[in-house]
């Protein structure tokens, strides 16, 4: 969703494709890895890097950063997907 700290267009984000779950890890972005946690995908219009918000749960992500970004403090893991 756009923000201030993700002014990325709607449309842009509701273009991403969504992929089927990869077996890995689940977490929960927390409020300091909002903004800070990224698709790898690009806003077209703008380059600007897609961002996951706030309490987003992201499913099928490597397990081994899953917990580097747990032990920063970004997010919280929820267990295997």
């Amino acid at each position: 969703m756009p923000t201030k700290a993700n002014p990325v267009s709607a449309s842009a984000e509701a273009a991403i494709p969504l992929a089927p779950p990869v077996p890995g890890a689940r977490y929960r972005v927390l409020p300091k890895g909002a903004g800070l946690i990224h698709t790898g995908a690009f806003d077209p219009v703008s380059g600007a890097s897609l961002t996951f918000e706030r309490g987003r749960v992201v499913e099928g992500a490597d397990p081994g950063v899953a917990a580097q970004l747990e032990d920063r403090g970004l997010v919280e893991v929820l267990g295997q997907a």
